[in-house]
């Protein structure tokens, strides 16, 4: 059976855990949506879901793309307006304040040839 819900503002699900968790490409709209507590609730709920040694995927959308779609609505230019955690630091907080393990580039792999424009980097974060 198929669930759909806000997984930033869901409930726990404590007997379910995951051996691996996706976030691509919806960093960004979460950040905009829910500002940077948003953000931090997402990633804590992540880590919360995942089995020991279990891998999270992280794709992060590069600040100027939140500059390209920061008036989508007033919710997200508000956020926009206040956002204090970028981007670049998201590794930052997913080891020491998370408390993910390690991380590693996994790359864009073949998407770099793409025309899509999807060549952005690609984190692997291990529990």
């Amino acid at each position: 059976s198929s669930k759909q819900e806000n997984f930033v503002h869901g409930r726990d699900s404590p007997e379910k855990y995951y051996d691996a968790i996706l976030c691509l490409s919806v960093t960004k709209w979460i950040h905009l949506n829910w500002g940077d507590d948003g953000l931090i609730t997402l990633f804590m709920r992540i880590w919360k879901l995942l089995r020991p040694g279990g891998i999270f995927v992280l794709e992060p959308q590069p600040w100027v793309s939140y500059e390209k779609n920061r008036r989508v609505s007033e919710t997200t230019a508000t956020n926009f307006q206040n956002i204090k955690l970028y981007p670049k630091e998201f590794q930052e907080i997913l080891l020491d304040k998370i408390g993910f393990r390690t991380v590693e580039d996994i790359g864009s792999g073949g998407l770099s040839s793409s025309k899509t424009g999807f060549n952005r980097p690609i984190f692997l974060f291990r529990k």
